[in-house]
C-alpha cells in the first residue's frame, strides 16, 4: 500500500506538521510506502537547525525520523525559492528529500492508493 501526504502548513503555527510526521511513522511501521509533497509553507517544515524546546514536538526531528524509515518526501520547488528557504532545507543525506515541482505531485497523487490533505 502507498499513501501520499499532499502538506500546507509551515511548522509550529498549528499541530499539522507534528500530524504529518506521527501519521507517516505509524504507517510506516506498518510497512505502508509514504510519499510527502510539502506546498506553500509547509517546505519550512523540513528546514534544518530548528531550536529543540523541552515540550514542544520538534518538526526537523520528526521528519529525519520518517526519511530514515523510508519515506520520500519532495518539497515544492518555486515555494522555496520565494520564501528564500532553499538552502536551509535538509538534504539527501537525511534521505530521500529533493526539490520538486507540481508534475511530481501529480505522480504521487497517480502513484498512491490513498491521499490525505492537511491544512489549516
Amino acid at each position: 500500500m502507498k499513501l501520499g501526504i499532499l502538506f500546507f502548513d509551515g511548522p509550529y503555527q498549528t499541530q499539522a506538521a507534528e500530524t504529518v510526521c506521527k501519521i507517516s511513522s505509524v504507517a510506516l511501521d506498518k510497512g505502508i510506502n509514504v510519499r510527502i509533497f510539502c506546498y506553500m509553507d509547509a517546505v519550512n517544515a523540513v528546514l534544518g537547525n530548528q531550536k529543540k524546546i523541552k515540550g514542544i514536538f520538534n518538526i526537523e526531528e520528526g521528519f529525519r525520523e520518517i526519511l530514515n524509515k523510508g519515506a520520500t518526501v519532495r518539497l515544492c520547488n518555486l515555494c522555496l525559492l520565494v520564501r528564500g528557504t532553499m538552502k536551509n532545507c535538509l538534504t539527501k543525506e537525511c534521505g530521500d528529500v529533493k526539490r520538486a515541482g507540481t508534475p511530481d505531485l501529480a505522480k504521487i497523487i497517480e502513484e498512491t492508493d490513498k491521499l490525505i490533505v492537511i491544512c489549516s
